[in-house]
Protein backbone atom coordinates (compact mmCIF):
# COMPACT_ATOMS: atom_id res chain seq x y z
CA UNK A 1 0.00 0.00 0.00
CA UNK A 2 1.51 3.05 -1.01
CA UNK A 3 0.60 6.57 1.05
CA UNK A 4 0.07 9.80 -0.50
CA UNK A 5 2.91 11.74 -1.68
CA UNK A 6 5.05 8.17 -1.64
CA UNK A 7 6.45 6.42 -4.48
CA UNK A 8 6.91 2.16 -4.45
CA UNK A 9 9.52 0.98 -6.19
CA UNK A 10 9.85 -2.95 -7.51
CA UNK A 11 10.99 -3.92 -4.57
CA UNK A 12 8.08 -2.70 -2.17
CA UNK A 13 10.09 -0.02 -0.59
CA UNK A 14 8.67 3.59 0.00
CA UNK A 15 10.31 6.21 -1.10
CA UNK A 16 9.01 10.49 -0.96
CA UNK A 17 8.24 11.98 -3.48
CA UNK A 18 10.08 14.68 -5.13
CA UNK A 19 7.44 16.50 -6.04
CA UNK A 20 6.04 16.22 -2.54
CA UNK A 21 9.18 17.87 -1.16
CA UNK A 22 8.83 21.40 -0.39
CA UNK A 23 10.77 23.77 0.68
CA UNK A 24 10.35 24.45 3.68
CA UNK A 25 11.43 28.54 5.14
CA UNK A 26 14.79 29.22 6.28
CA UNK A 27 15.31 31.71 9.86
CA UNK A 28 16.49 35.00 8.43
CA UNK A 29 19.57 36.10 10.45
CA UNK A 30 19.53 40.07 10.93
CA UNK A 31 21.67 41.87 11.92
CA UNK A 32 20.29 41.95 15.87
CA UNK A 33 20.07 38.59 16.25
CA UNK A 34 20.96 37.78 19.73
CA UNK A 35 20.56 41.23 21.14
CA UNK A 36 17.72 39.75 23.54
CA UNK A 37 20.15 37.84 25.21
CA UNK A 38 22.88 40.13 26.20
CA UNK A 39 20.17 42.08 27.94
CA UNK A 40 18.15 38.96 29.37
CA UNK A 41 21.60 37.45 30.70
CA UNK A 42 22.83 39.92 32.96
CA UNK A 43 19.84 40.91 34.05
CA UNK A 44 18.94 37.11 35.59
CA UNK A 45 21.93 37.23 36.95
CA UNK A 46 21.81 40.59 38.74
CA UNK A 47 18.03 38.94 40.22
CA UNK A 48 19.93 35.87 40.85
CA UNK A 49 22.68 37.60 43.45
CA UNK A 50 19.99 40.05 44.79
CA UNK A 51 17.62 36.83 46.37
CA UNK A 52 21.42 35.06 47.06
CA UNK A 53 22.33 37.84 49.14
CA UNK A 54 18.98 38.45 50.89
CA UNK A 55 19.02 35.00 52.07
CA UNK A 56 22.56 35.35 53.13
CA UNK A 57 21.43 38.34 55.04
CA UNK A 58 18.71 36.75 56.49
CA UNK A 59 20.40 33.77 57.90
CA UNK A 60 23.31 35.81 59.25
CA UNK A 61 20.63 38.16 61.25
CA UNK A 62 19.00 35.05 62.56
CA UNK A 63 22.23 33.28 63.85
CA UNK A 64 23.14 36.83 65.05
CA UNK A 65 20.14 36.66 66.92
CA UNK A 66 19.95 33.59 68.23
CA UNK A 67 23.67 34.03 69.67
CA UNK A 68 22.26 37.66 71.19
CA UNK A 69 19.62 35.98 73.20
CA UNK A 70 21.79 33.08 74.65
CA UNK A 71 24.26 35.21 76.11
CA UNK A 72 21.46 37.60 77.06
CA UNK A 73 21.01 34.52 78.94
CA UNK A 74 23.80 34.27 80.21
CA UNK A 75 23.79 37.60 81.68
CA UNK A 76 20.60 37.07 83.43
CA UNK A 77 21.88 33.59 85.01
CA UNK A 78 25.17 35.96 86.39
CA UNK A 79 22.44 38.72 87.34
CA UNK A 80 19.82 36.34 89.02
CA UNK A 81 23.79 35.48 90.81
CA UNK A 82 24.31 38.83 92.26
CA UNK A 83 20.91 38.45 93.71
CA UNK A 84 21.60 35.80 94.96
CA UNK A 85 24.88 36.92 97.05
CA UNK A 86 23.13 39.88 97.98
CA UNK A 87 20.30 38.14 99.58
CA UNK A 88 22.97 36.15 101.24
CA UNK A 89 24.86 38.85 102.31
CA UNK A 90 21.83 40.18 104.35
CA UNK A 91 21.06 37.19 105.83
CA UNK A 92 24.03 34.76 106.27
CA UNK A 93 27.12 36.64 106.23
CA UNK A 94 28.49 36.44 109.83
CA UNK A 95 31.55 39.24 110.17
CA UNK A 96 32.76 37.44 113.48
CA UNK A 97 34.22 34.32 110.92
CA UNK A 98 34.17 36.84 107.66
CA UNK A 99 32.50 34.12 105.54
CA UNK A 100 29.10 33.17 103.99
CA UNK A 101 28.59 30.22 104.93
CA UNK A 102 26.93 28.83 101.20
CA UNK A 103 29.62 27.42 98.30
CA UNK A 104 28.63 28.90 95.22
CA UNK A 105 29.77 27.32 92.80
CA UNK A 106 27.95 26.54 89.43
CA UNK A 107 24.73 26.82 91.58
CA UNK A 108 21.33 25.34 89.31
CA UNK A 109 18.76 28.18 88.71
CA UNK A 110 15.80 26.58 88.86
CA UNK A 111 12.89 26.60 86.09
CA UNK A 112 15.69 27.10 83.01
CA UNK A 113 17.23 24.73 80.57
CA UNK A 114 20.74 24.24 82.55
CA UNK A 115 21.83 27.85 83.15
CA UNK A 116 24.04 28.25 86.55
CA UNK A 117 25.64 30.74 87.97
CA UNK A 118 29.30 30.91 90.22
CA UNK A 119 29.67 33.49 92.84
CA UNK A 120 33.18 34.57 94.27
CA UNK A 121 34.05 37.16 96.55
CA UNK A 122 37.10 39.06 98.59
CA UNK A 123 36.70 39.29 101.79
CA UNK A 124 35.72 42.50 103.12
CA UNK A 125 37.94 45.51 103.23
CA UNK A 126 38.60 47.14 105.83
CA UNK A 127 37.24 44.52 108.62
CA UNK A 128 35.03 44.37 110.00
CA UNK A 129 32.15 46.21 109.36
CA UNK A 130 31.19 49.18 110.79
CA UNK A 131 27.98 49.95 111.96
CA UNK A 132 25.58 51.36 109.70
CA UNK A 133 25.29 55.08 109.84
CA UNK A 134 22.83 57.54 107.86
CA UNK A 135 26.12 58.71 106.02
CA UNK A 136 27.80 56.39 103.33
CA UNK A 137 30.87 57.25 104.73
CA UNK A 138 31.38 54.07 107.13
CA UNK A 139 30.72 51.55 105.12
CA UNK A 140 33.18 48.62 104.13
CA UNK A 141 33.80 47.03 100.31
CA UNK A 142 32.58 43.59 99.73
CA UNK A 143 34.19 42.84 96.04
CA UNK A 144 31.67 40.20 94.27
CA UNK A 145 32.17 38.56 90.34
CA UNK A 146 29.80 36.41 89.73
CA UNK A 147 29.77 34.51 86.05
CA UNK A 148 26.19 32.85 84.95
CA UNK A 149 26.80 30.64 82.18
CA UNK A 150 24.27 29.28 79.71
CA UNK A 151 25.11 25.69 77.43
CA UNK A 152 23.82 25.25 74.03
CA UNK A 153 24.90 22.01 72.73
CA UNK A 154 28.40 21.98 72.90
CA UNK A 155 28.68 25.71 73.53
CA UNK A 156 28.27 27.52 76.57
CA UNK A 157 27.98 30.81 76.72
CA UNK A 158 29.20 32.68 79.91
CA UNK A 159 29.15 36.21 81.40
CA UNK A 160 30.51 38.11 84.22
CA UNK A 161 29.72 40.80 86.59
CA UNK A 162 31.97 42.26 89.19
CA UNK A 163 30.45 44.46 91.61
CA UNK A 164 31.74 46.42 94.84
CA UNK A 165 28.74 45.87 97.49
CA UNK A 166 29.00 48.68 100.48
CA UNK A 167 28.33 46.96 103.22
CA UNK A 168 27.64 47.74 107.54
CA UNK A 169 26.83 46.34 110.37
CA UNK A 170 23.22 47.01 112.24
CA UNK A 171 23.42 47.73 115.54
CA UNK A 172 22.30 44.71 117.73
CA UNK A 173 20.64 44.95 121.03
CA UNK A 174 21.98 47.17 123.80
CA UNK A 175 24.08 49.42 120.69
CA UNK A 176 26.50 46.29 120.33
CA UNK A 177 27.83 45.99 116.51
CA UNK A 178 25.72 43.13 115.06
CA UNK A 179 27.87 39.84 112.95
CA UNK A 180 25.33 40.44 110.03
CA UNK A 181 25.90 42.56 107.54
CA UNK A 182 23.20 44.34 105.25
CA UNK A 183 23.88 46.17 101.88
CA UNK A 184 23.72 49.92 101.58
CA UNK A 185 24.95 50.32 98.11
CA UNK A 186 26.36 48.64 94.88
CA UNK A 187 29.47 50.28 93.17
Amino acid sequence: MVRINEVADDTGVNYPSLISRRRRPQAVMSVDSGFVLIIVLPVAMLLMMTALSLVTRSNSAAIAAARESRAQAARMAAEYGLNQMLALVNTQYDTSQNYLSNSFSDQPIDGTSGATYTISYKLLNPPPAVTCSPSDDNNSDLIVTVEGKFPIGSTTYKRQINRVLRVCAPPGPGGVVSNRLRVRAIK
